[in-house]
């Protein structure tokens, strides 16, 4: 790309609003500026590793500013090229971080600086290098990678890499995770039978959930400081490794050990694909984008446990993780021409310590949660349980907050679009997947169907989910607004909850369909659109964090979520059995087979015994959506990038 500047210092308005610094260059002559960007352009089409600008030192620091932005400026379009500028020691003011206009804080040429997406400014050693004999100031921002590190690097991919090509590896890769998620759920009875182990079934599913929902804050980091694309090979060779052993499994302990390292891999394949997204189009772009992407998320989730049954009465359940084999591999050879993408990169570590304590406060708040709607567990064992997810999680935040490199940075949090986008990511993973979890169920006893056509009942809600993603992203795209989505879908979303709310026994199955077709449309109007929200709010260079960040949120809603809803139902529905009138006894109710051989009389009282065990559970699920529509009234609506260098 050629710099145009006119004469005498007037600053084109393509540039201006990118500047780095604000002000004009009035300083700067089109003569100086013109000879700079000629020796860019050079160095660009000879490719040339980097360039020495050397400027004289003169008696007005202003130009000497004004000189380095158009340094910094012909760095970001010479195709990756380091340009090096020898600078005297002149007093740079330049503005504090955070603060978007005045002009706060002056320090030594010696700082080295680079571009952040929107209009951020970080003192980084990175991109471009300002030699000095002065010593460097910090100003607070983490260092950025070497020069060496950072040479070639780009926002934006090569010409040679096939978006096309990449983004069909990525949806399959998105749908291995989400299938295992719980494909596993129909063949837990062969499983248990085959592997005799009844008493710990659970984990097998807890287990993948558990290491998928740890997993995705450290794949994020993981991504922003080594680079997202080896690491999604890495994470796709984990999964598929995994997954033979899954099948190779004796007994009911490997099978949940091999399934905790499968979704050490999953939450690789669930976190990166979005973020790798964001280093291949600019924000603008990325709705239509996501959008297929959380289809193909919510549809694999839904019909999941559908194919996991067809597999085990046809091929044996050890099919249900070998299954994953070749079409993983097939991911893997697409996905090869990622090996040409390149994209900005953090400086520093992993922070183990941050990661320890979150690992301790996930698993204490899930053991929390999951004992505390289970009968014969000791208070003081609940009690316990309580104090260490406190405890561990106070001291997961501060030293977040006081790390250099920290897993979750907890700066984001101090941007609105973050924090709407994280509170949304807790109510579609408390909401939704609650729903897909527990609603079959509701429908299979109240109504009287087989487990096949209770399953089916979802595929409304699918359709919903992936027409509204993919045309929520679409206009996006085009028009650049996004917060009407969030708000209009969740209030839609709480009015449906209000309408499932309402239903008996005699309501058709029909309107139970067309209900949730409406929640499907609903949710999915916003799933993704939160997410380039938060990522458009947020430098490029943690962009992974931020991605990661938000699906760790959303995992725990679902945890959390299904646990809560789970233990009301149950209690509800064994309170519901116990004062029934029926003279049925509790193992009779709870077996759809037994029910179905009723007369039909009592079918019915049954039915209506489900019916108000789930009436609370629908209101609950209102008041979670309600939460969300008062998060998106306090979103705020930022312009989203339309270029990899910023709005």
């Amino acid at each position: 790309a050629v710099i145009r500047v006119t004469p005498v210092g007037y600053w084109p308005r393509t540039y201006r609003n990118q500047a780095a610094f604000s002000g004009l260059l009035s300083c700067v002559s089109a003569v100086e500026a013109r000879m700079i960007c000629v020796i860019v352009r050079l160095s660009s089409s000879l490719r040339f590793p980097q360039v020495n600008v050397e400027i004289a030192r003169r008696g007005n620091s202003s130009k000497v500013c004004g000189l380095s932005r158009i340094l910094m400026l012909a760095h970001r379009s010479s195709a990756g090229s380091a340009v090096v500028g020898s600078l005297g020691h002149w007093g740079l003011r330049a503005r504090r971080p955070g603060c978007r206009f005045p002009w706060t804080r002056t320090w030594p040429v010696s700082s080295q600086l680079c571009w952040l997406s929107q209009n951020e400014v970080a003192v980084r050693r990175s991109h471009l290098s300002l030699n000095t004999d002065a010593e460097s100031a910090d100003v607070g921002f983490p260092a950025g990678p070497s020069p060496e590190e950072s040479a070639g690097q780009a926002l934006s991919p090569t010409p040679k890499v096939r978006i096309g090509r990449i983004y069909a590896a990525l949806l399959i890769i998105v749908l291995l995770a989400a299938l295992d998620h719980t494909i596993v759920a129909t063949a837990l009875p062969t499983v248990v039978g085959e592997l005799d182990g009844a008493s710990h079934m659970a984990w097998v599913i807890t287990a993948y959930t558990l290491a998928m929902t740890v997993g995705m804050p450290v794949y994020g980091r993981l991504g922003d400081r080594f680079g997202r694309p080896a690491l999604l090979m890495v994470a796709l060779s984990i999964f598929l490794a995994a997954s033979a052993l899954c099948g190779f499994a004796q007994d009911i302990f490997q099978l949940s050990l091999f399934r905790g390292i499968q979704g050490l891999g999953g939450a690789g394949l669930a976190v990166l694909p979005p973020a790798i997204i964001a280093d291949l189009v600019p924000a603008r772009q990325r709705p239509k984008y996501l959008g297929p992407l959380g289809s193909v998320f919510g549809i694999a989730t839904v019909i999941s446990p559908l194919v996991g049954g067809a597999i085990t009465d046809t091929v044996g359940w050890r099919w249900v993780f070998w299954i994953n084999l070749p079409v993983g591999l097939l991911a893997l050879a697409m996905a090869f021409s990622l090996r040409r993408l390149r994209s900005v990169r953090a400086s520093g570590g992993v922070d183990w310590a941050g990661t320890a304590l979150m690992l301790t406060f996930t698993c204490a708040l899930v053991a929390w949660v999951s004992l505390s709607t289970e009968r014969g567990v000791s208070a003081g064992m609940l009690l316990g349980l309580a104090a260490l997810t406190a405890v561990s999680g106070v001291l997961f935040v501060v030293v977040e907050i006081r790390s250099k490199h920290p897993l979750i940075p907890m700066g984001m949090f101090r941007s609105w679009p973050v924090v709407n986008a994280a509170g949304l990511g807790l109510v579609i993973g408390a909401g939704l997947f609650s729903v897909v979890a527990y609603l079959p169920t509701y429908v299979q006893m109240v109504y009287s169907t087989s487990a096949s056509v209770a399953g089916l009942i979802l595929l409304p809600l699918v359709l919903g989910l992936m027409a509204s993603t993919n045309l929520s992203g679409w206009i996006v795209s085009r028009t650049g607004r996004y917060k009407v989505f969030p708000l209009a879908g969740s209030a839609l979303a709480a009015a449906t909850a209000i309408c499932l709310h309402f239903l008996q026994p005699e309501t058709p199955l029909p309107v139970v369909g067309i209900l949730l077709a409406l929640l499907g449309l609903a949710v999915g109007s916003f799933m993704q659109i939160t997410v380039v929200a938060a990522q458009n709010a947020m430098p490029h260079s943690v962009v992974g964090s931020v991605t990661a960040s938000i699906g760790y949120l959303r995992e725990l809603g679902v945890t959390v979520g299904t646990a809560v809803f789970g233990g009301l139902f149950a209690t509800l529905l064994a309170q519901g059995s116990a004062n029934n009138m029926l003279g049925l006894p509790g193992s009779v109710i709870t077996d759809p087979r037994a029910v179905q051989q009723l007369p039909e009389a009592i079918q019915a009282g049954v039915a209506a015994i489900y019916s108000d065990a789930f009436l609370p559970i629908f209101a609950l699920l209102a008041c979670i959506f309600g939460a969300g529509v008062l998060l998106s009234i306090f979103m705020p609506e930022q312009r989203l990038a339309e270029s990899m260098d910023g709005p």
